[in-house]
C-alpha cells in the first residue's frame, strides 16, 4: 500500500487571509484524501508552524510554538492523521521528547451526571471517578479554547514518560449532550545533557498552550 507524505508549504501570509492560506496549502491533500488530513505530514519550517491552522471536521487548533533548533537539532516537526481525522499526532521527526496529540469521539454522547460535575468544576467528584488516577498524580480543571471549554487537566508521570492530559467539553444549550476534545502532552527526557536542557516538560507545555488557546470544537449535535 503506497503512503502518501505531504510536505505543509512555507506561503508569504502577508495579507493573506486563513481561507486562501488553507486553499493554497490543501490542494494536494484534497486531491489524495478526499478533503480529509493526510496519514502522515511533515511540517516545512518554523513559519508554516506559526501560521497554519489545522481543519477537521470537528475541531480546528493552531500548531504548538517552535523554535529554530526543532529544525536544526530535532529534524523537524511531523504527524500523523488517523480514524479519519479524529485524531491528529505531532512530534519531532528524529526524537520522541515531545509527543503531542488531538483526539476526539466518533460521535457527541449523552451529558450525565460526570459531564455536570465536570461543568460544576467539583474536582473531588472527578477525581472520585477516575480511578486509575494514583496519590501524586494531579488533577486541575481550567478554561481553555475559543469559546473557553471547561478542561480537566491530569498531570501524571508512569515510567520515564511524564503527562499532562487536557479533556475539553461543549455543551449542547439544553445540556443533554456534549463533545469533548483531548490533548494530551507527553514529555520523555533525552539522555544528551545539552537537548535534556533546553527541551524540557516546562517547555512543552509552554509550547502547548497556543494549540489549547486555539482550540475550536466545532457544533453539529
Amino acid at each position: 500500500m503506497k503512503t502518501f507524505i505531504l510536505t505543509l508549504l512555507s506561503i508569504g501570509l502577508s495579507g493573506c487571509s486563513g481561507e486562501q492560506m488553507a486553499h493554497d496549502i490543501t490542494k494536494t491533500q484534497i486531491a489524495i484524501s478526499g478533503n480529509k488530513p493526510p496519514a502522515l505530514f511533515e511540517i516545512a519550517n518554523i513559519d508554516t508552524m506559526r501560521d497554519y491552522v489545522f481543519n477537521t471536521k470537528d475541531f480546528s487548533f493552531s500548531l504548538p510554538f517552535a523554535k529554530q533548533s526543532d529544525f536544526t537539532k530535532m529534524g523537524g516537526w511531523d504527524g500523523m492523521s488517523m480514524r479519519d481525522g479524529k485524531t491528529i499526532a505531532l512530534g519531532f521527526k528524529n526524537s520522541i521528547v515531545y509527543h503531542i496529540s488531538i483526539s476526539t469521539p466518533l460521535h457527541a454522547y449523552k451529558y450525565t451526571e460526570r459531564e455536570r460535575s465536570i461543568e460544576l468544576k467539583d474536582t473531588l467528584s472527578i477525581r472520585n471517578r477516575k480511578k486509575w488516577l494514583r496519590p501524586k498524580d494531579k488533577l486541575y480543571i481550567k478554561n481553555y479554547g475559543k469559546e473557553n471549554y471547561t478542561c480537566t487537566n491530569t498531570i501524571f508521570t508512569r515510567g520515564s514518560k511524564k503527562k499532562s492530559v487536557y479533556n475539553c467539553y461543549k455543551f449542547n444549550l439544553s445540556r443533554t449532550k456534549v463533545k469533548n476534545v483531548v490533548v494530551s502532552l507527553t514529555y520523555s527526557k533525552p539522555n544528551n545533557p545539552t537537548i535534556a536542557k533546553q527541551y524540557t516538560y516546562q517547555d512543552l507545555q509552554n509550547r502547548a498552550k497556543r494549540t489549547l488557546d486555539s482550540l475550536y470544537i466545532k457544533d453539529g449535535w
